[in-house]
């Protein structure tokens, strides 16, 4: 028998890997990021451009955080919503 739970517990499903569909508008955010960030970092010095290193790895570990929350906070309210489907209960608390 196939088990969701079971292949999720062994890291053979991952929802995260397939990530965000790219389409133009995310490729026109992505290229003006680069632009911009290039065009920063030309004006910086080599200590400015390890503190802007320290502040951009710091955005990405708070952003990944924050994925990861809402990926579980996402995960409660579906198991919720199955809850209240599948038993008819409309208050089943998150």
């Amino acid at each position: 028998m196939y088990s969701i739970l079971r292949d999720f517990a062994y890291g053979n499903i991952n929802p995260g890997e397939h990530g965000y569909k790219r389409n133009r508008e995310f490729e026109k955010a992505a290229k003006a990021l680069m632009e911009a960030e290039e065009k920063l970092l030309s004006t910086l010095n080599e200590e400015e451009k390890k503190v802007y290193e320290q502040v951009s790895n710091a955005q990405i570990s708070l952003g990944t955080m924050d994925e990861i929350e809402k990926f579980v906070q996402g995960y409660i309210l579906g198991a919720a919503m199955i809850i209240e489907v599948m038993t008819g209960l409309e208050d089943a608390t998150l």
